[in-house]
């Protein structure tokens, strides 16, 4: 199941990052060839790169790949790492898991204001909604996840 998602979530990621670079490409081209700029670059660009985040943070947590500041860690002994691993493991998914509570909320008041962006009029409420998501996962992963 963890692989599935993991390969869904990578997919998704990379069409992002696609779409980001597409947008980039065709606003860049368009103001100096064409003198016509993409409209709404800014703003796609902005919501596809925060659903990138929201969408690899999972996949961050599953790797272990959050930055981390270990310099006593090689010091101690084998199981005591492991015991602080494990600690900071659960602090980390229980700060997630909060997020995720804050971000429902969150998406919640957006979809019931009606939030959109200025100019294109992108509803906020899905990216909240995804973050409290994706936090969610994050979480769950950071506690159950095997620690060093």
């Amino acid at each position: 199941m963890i692989g599935k998602a993991k390969l869904f979530l990578e997919g998704i990621a990379a069409l992002l990052v696609t779409g980001l670079v597409l947008v980039t490409c065709v606003d860049v081209v368009g103001r100096y060839a064409f003198n016509a700029p993409l409209g709404g670059a800014f703003e796609l660009t902005q919501v596809c790169l925060a659903a990138l985040v929201f969408v690899a943070l999972p996949l961050t947590t599953l790797h272990g790949g959050h930055v981390e500041v270990d310099l006593l860690l090689p010091f101690l002994p084998y199981k005591l790492r492991h015991a602080l691993g494990r600690v900071g493991g659960a602090v980390m998914g229980l700060i997630f898991v909060y997020f995720a509570y804050r971000l429902v909320i969150m998406a919640e008041d957006q979809f019931t204001a009606g939030t959109r962006t200025a100019g294109l009029g992108i509803s906020y409420w899905w990216l909240a909604a995804l973050g409290g998501l994706s936090c969610f996962a994050s979480g769950i992963l950071a506690i159950v996840r095997r620690q060093g």
